[in-house]
């Protein structure tokens, strides 16, 4: 748990990109580098944020569900 709260607050310092505030180079496509690092930013959160559910997911629901056979909702 330490390691996400290490990433955690990594990213939400790398999340002020003040290096990127004034440069108005292109870097792939027509896109400005501020948005493609926004980009990847936001690709790094959706990861650690899947990461942490599925390291802090109650395993003991997965097993309640399985013995009285629900399959979820549908």
């Amino acid at each position: 748990m330490k390691i996400f709260w290490g990433l955690f607050f990594a990213l939400l310092f790398l999340h002020q990109d003040f290096w990127n505030w004034s440069s108005e180079e292109v870097i792939l496509l027509g896109m400005p580098i501020g948005l493609l690092y926004h980009a990847f930013f936001s690709i790094a959160c959706s990861v650690l944020g899947v990461w942490a559910v599925v390291k802090t997911w109650p395993k003991e629901w997965e097993e309640y569900a399985e013995q009285k056979g629900d399959k979820g909702a549908g």
